[in-house]
């Protein structure tokens, strides 16, 4: 397929991270057109420890269970840091290339702003060579955060734009069940569809009084990942596997 005939997409900004240069980057790996980030899935396991496939497998299928999905739990007497292990979830740290970098941590300074929150920067980059994928992984260390309230900034109706060029744009949010840690965790899709492709590009969000974090998958520009996109469904126990080893109780 020639690349000449993709029409340069133009995706609106959700709070956390924002989302166009993923999108983007998912029609340009599929297209052979130039890269600067994207969007792959996360089913392999590295060095033999254990799979995020296990957690995926049990793992309810609208990406949130009511009763579950709401702040306190074992949150609500709990300190939480976020830490960054060579290893989390079986994936082991590895170095994006540095213009992928760059532009991602630009646009997650951004909507941390928007979101009104500060601290202290946690990130880690994981690689799933199983799918051709970085598993991009961003958080802050602080106090006083409002769960109930951040979740609140990125909840948002359905809601489906045309850019005038062909490319019809669908941005979502769903609450996802945030795992034992408690808390509250939201994703938030970014669904585009032209005469071309069909990608979905989603973050999963959790929060607690003390962290606050996302985890975003990135395909990789060597041309390894064959995922056109996934949706809540898919991230959300991706985003729970890493977060049981990556927050760990506060001293």
């Amino acid at each position: 397929m020639a690349s000449s005939a993709l029409r340069r997409v133009r995706v609106p900004s959700p709070p956390w991270p924002r989302l166009s240069v993923v999108a983007l980057v998912v029609a340009g790996t599929l297209l052979g057109l130039p890269l600067v980030s994207g969007c792959g899935s996360s089913t392999g396991s590295a060095d033999g420890h254990a799979s995020p496939v296990a957690a995926r497998s049990g793992a309810t299928t609208d990406a949130a269970a009511t009763g579950s999905a709401t702040s306190g739990g074992a949150s609500s007497g709990t300190s939480w840091m976020l830490t960054a292990p060579q290893i989390a979830a079986g994936y082991r740290q590895g170095q994006p290339p540095a213009d992928m970098v760059q532009r991602f941590d630009a646009d997650t300074k951004q909507n941390a702003a928007r979101l009104g929150v500060s601290g202290t920067h946690v990130h880690a980059y994981y690689d799933d060579p199983a799918d051709g994928a970085w598993i991009f992984y961003v958080g802050l260390n602080g106090s006083g955060y409002d769960p109930d309230h951040l979740h609140d900034i990125l909840d948002q109706l359905p809601a489906v734009s045309d850019d005038g060029a062909g490319d019809r744009i669908t941005t979502s949010a769903i609450d996802a069940t945030p795992g034992p840690h408690g808390g509250r965790a939201i994703c938030d899709t970014v669904l585009l569809r032209n005469d071309l492709i069909t990608t979905a590009v989603t973050t999963c969000s959790w929060f607690t009084p003390t962290t606050v974090a996302g985890i975003t998958l990135v395909s990789k520009t060597d041309g390894t990942s064959t995922n056109l996109g996934f949706t809540a469904t898919d991230v959300a126990p991706i985003m729970r596997a890493i977060r049981a080893q990556v927050e760990v109780p506060g001293q």
